[in-house]
């Protein structure tokens, strides 16, 4: 009876700020009583961890179904569903840095009409939870064709793309336009995976995507740091000293509108970059790609000098056979962090 006395609006309050641990208390509010259970019903899911393919299917269903579901703020989505053993560890085994190989991966994974599937689900659970989405974690298995996601989020504010993906070096601009609605309100971007080739096109998906960026974090997944220097000068060019050899990515039109606004845009709006660099390469003929990688090391290290906006981690995050798991495991611990209060990825040292 003394919950009953409590005004719902401060119940409601309360609920709303608790809920922000991936889910277990929403769960637990549900099972104290009848009336907190009803009280607590559109703040249960303010905060959603899901893992593995059939947990993402059945939440998708659970959303079509009910509409108080789809209130998420927090969500932390992976395709990965690690083992109990791999989520009560809280490091990972240190081993020489490498990518996993195909053979890590189980063969259902591979398939790709499972991951039609599952990517069919993944985007019915955000087309539902788009509208309230203020933090989301997504990790992936398998190759996704976009860069980013072809949805739109009003009030997105952090994003953290866990997985590889094609890039699309081939693709006119105009791809973009199509593919990405831009999000105005994100200001944090956490990309794994990124191969920065020259003539890649993900600097420019981020010109569009997040044109109000304000820190960006990026895991290259190869070792050839030589491009990641060009992107890194990149976002540079607005200081005067990168316009020249760049031309592909200046004066270009967006749905067919010149950038006219004076606002500071992307990469102006940038106040940190945490870059992370590929796994080292073999040695090669005469230690050709260590020396190869040193030159252009030294190359980058005078990038970040010149712009004391850019962090640069040498140490590769590769460090297990199996680090698609383990990087699922750690990447959950810093959702759980972020929607806490805390800094999680976003530390500026390893």
């Amino acid at each position: 009876m003394a919950a009953r006395n409590v005004p719902a609006e401060i119940w409601g309050k309360i609920f709303e700020l608790s809920c922000t641990d991936g889910g277990q208390t929403g769960r637990s509010l549900a099972l104290v009583s009848t009336y907190i259970h009803a009280v607590s019903r559109p703040y249960q899911y303010l905060s959603v961890s899901i893992t593995g393919k059939n947990a993402i299917a059945q939440f998708a269903n659970l959303l079509a179904q009910d509409t108080e579901c789809r209130r998420v703020k927090f969500l932390f989505m992976s395709t990965i569903d690690p083992s109990p053993e791999l989520r009560a560890s809280s490091s990972c085994p240190e081993h020489p840095a490498e990518i996993p190989s195909i053979s890590d991966v189980d063969a259902t994974v591979r398939d790709p009409n499972g991951h039609c599937k599952t990517l069919n689900d993944m985007y019915r659970v955000l087309e539902f939870v788009a509208p309230s989405l203020r933090i989301l974690h997504v990790v992936m298995d398998f190759h996704r064709q976009e860069i980013f996601l072809p949805i739109q989020f009003p009030v997105l504010e952090e994003l953290t793309m866990q997985g590889p993906f094609h890039d699309h070096v081939d693709c006119s601009d105009e791809f973009f336009d199509t593919l990405y609605p831009t999000l105005p309100s994100l200001r944090r971007l956490f990309l794994t995976d990124v191969f920065t080739c020259i003539d890649d096109r993900t600097y420019l998906a981020l010109e569009h995507y997040a044109p109000y960026l304000t820190h960006l974090k990026m895991q290259s997944a190869d070792g050839y740091v030589e491009s990641s220097r060009t992107f890194l000068r990149q976002l540079s060019r607005h200081n005067g000293d990168e316009k020249k050899n760049t031309e592909s990515y200046v004066g270009h039109e967006w749905n067919g509108v010149k950038k006219t606004n004076k606002q500071p845009r992307f990469p102006e709006t940038l106040q940190r970059v945490l870059f992370h660099m590929g796994p080292t390469q073999t040695a090669g003929f005469f230690g050709t790609m260590y020396l190869l990688r040193s030159i252009a090391l030294r190359e980058l290290e005078k990038v970040t000098k010149e712009d004391s906006r850019i962090v640069l981690f040498k140490d590769s995050t590769w460090k297990h056979p199996h680090s698609r798991v383990h990087s699922c495991v750690e990447g959950k611990g810093q959702w759980l962090q972020r929607i806490a209060g805390g800094r999680g990825h976003w530390e500026d040292r390893d």
